[in-house]
């Protein structure tokens, strides 16, 4: 904690700067990045690796020219970060969330008014890393990707995750990997292609990008592998970019929300809370889900268990917390907010009961929730589920949370609030490899512990979870 601390407090001084344009720092795997900003507030996050030449000036003028739409631009060297992967000693290569992480530390590092999703963007090999980090990821994690110069082997050794639906095979003599067409991709993916590129073959990119769904080719005329005339490609970079952000903004997943207001607003007006409503199919139900994410916002697990819940008649609504959390909110603050949920949509979906559940910070935060509900509110509650809990939870997202660091004297500790909830129907869900869970410590008393192999993503058992979850509300027949 106090080594974060003080690396964190030496990188104070980097917001003012970066209003000049550039600025470095450095964060886990990826050592130094360099920032490139040309509006004080951005609108965009764009995430630019280069190619095998490092960050050298031909890629450090691309994200200049970038920046200029009003994005903030982050630079990532390649090399470096290649380094990085070939020491990992893990099982698996999931690159997708170190790329989260950076983005979410960047933009809380100079204070964005709320979690933006980036722009994942790349040259040469660069191009092939992004692609491989959007395929692997949950969807709503990136807005989506370019790649400039796009040729699917790369040069890694170590075994990635599938993740989402990334896939591949050997590469040729056993050297690296070959990237397939992914199958299930949701976010768009812009490949920039030279036809005259010497390097990565033209008409095979424009096969394989054209069998990727939302996959997109732009050919481009007198332009190698180098793209060494501005001219030739810049305006159809700038152009790609803006689509994508165009789009990202037209469907409104990802654009900063208004926060929530404080004091909070009148009960039943959920104006300025970053939600999502998944709509129920099949026999309807007399009962509603409220899914309260984790840090890395309605993607992954909540997403896909809120999706499972759904299908079984019982509409969801999910609280994204990382843009929920973003700012600082207090106990009493939230557990309004959660009342006006509540209020609107029981009202609206004309539903009586409702289920409460909460993953990771999500599960952590929702005793203290559901401990302040009204009387009327409470009496409606068939469970309350808690996946992935530890012992203790801040209100807001700390620059430290992504230098291995906590809250700290800001934390609370989640037991207590729990006990608080006795009368309520509990489910606690964990791995059984995370050694700081709650649910050992609630006692058979309290709650129903469930444990499933793997550690805080459960082995992506998602629809396990959620049968769990519906056959402890009563719901096991639906």
């Amino acid at each position: 904690m106090r080594r974060s601390l003080v690396f964190a407090a030496g990188l104070l001084a980097l917001a003012p700067n970066l209003a000049a344009g550039e600025a470095t720092l450095e964060f886990r795997r990826f050592g130094k990045v360099t920032l490139y900003q040309a509006e004080a507030q951005p609108g965009q996050v764009a995430l630019f690796v280069s190619g095998d030449g490092g960050w050298n000036e031909g890629v450090a003028d691309m994200a200049r020219e970038l920046a200029k739409t009003g994005a903030l631009v982050v630079g990532i060297d390649i090399v470096r970060y290649e380094k990085q992967l070939a020491a990992s000693t893990e099982p698996c290569l999931y690159p997708a969330a170190d790329f989260e992480a950076l983005s979410q530390y960047v933009q809380k590092k100079l204070e964005f008014p709320a979690y933006r999703l980036p722009v994942l963007v790349g040259y040469s090999s660069g191009a092939t890393l992004v692609y491989a980090v959007l395929a692997q990821a949950p969807p709503n994690t990136f807005q989506g990707a370019i790649s400039l110069g796009f040729c699917p082997d790369f040069p890694r050794t170590p075994p990635f995750c599938k993740g989402a639906g990334l896939a591949w095979r050997p590469g040729a003599k056993g050297k690296g990997v070959d990237f397939l067409p992914a199958a299930t991709l949701q976010e768009p993916w812009v490949a920039l292609q030279g036809t005259i590129d010497q390097v990565c073959d033209p008409p095979a990119t424009e096969r394989f990008v054209s069998s990727v769904p939302h996959g997109e080719i732009v050919m481009l005329p007198k332009v190698g592998h180098g793209f060494a005339v501005p001219r030739n490609w810049m305006p159809q970079f700038k152009e790609a970019f803006a689509r994508i952000t165009r789009a990202d903004a037209a469907t409104g997943q990802p654009a900063a929300p208004v926060p929530a207001a404080e004091p909070p607003a009148p009960e039943s007006d959920v104006r300025g809370l970053p939600l999502v409503e998944v709509p129920a199919e099949g026999a309807a139900s007399d009962t509603l889900a409220v899914i309260l994410s984790g840090d890395g916002g309605w993607a992954g697990i909540d997403r896909e268990i809120g999706t499972v819940i759904a299908g079984r008649g019982v509409p969801v609504v999910g609280l994204n917390s990382l843009q929920y959390f973003w700012k600082r909110k207090t106990p009493d603050i939230a557990a309004a907010d959660l009342v006006r949920i509540l209020r609107h949509y029981l009202a609206v979906w004309h539903k009586e009961r409702v289920l409460l559940v909460g993953y990771s910070r999500g599960a952590e935060v929702l005793p203290f929730m559901a401990d302040r509900l009204p009387a009327d509110l409470r009496a409606r509650v068939r469970l309350v589920a808690l996946l992935g809990a530890t012992g203790s939870v801040g209100f807001e997202f700390h620059v430290e949370d992504w230098l291995g660091g906590s809250g700290g004297k800001n934390e609370l500790p989640v037991k207590p609030e729990v006990e608080k909830l006795a009368g309520l129907k509990i489910l606690c869900v964990h791995g059984d490899e995370e050694r700081d869970s709650l649910c050992p410590s609630l006692g058979p008393g309290l709650a129903t512990d469930l444990a499933l192999k793997g550690a805080h993503h459960f082995g992506g058992a998602y629809k396990t979870i959620a049968a769990a979850i519906l056959r402890e509300a009563g719901l096991a027949g639906r």
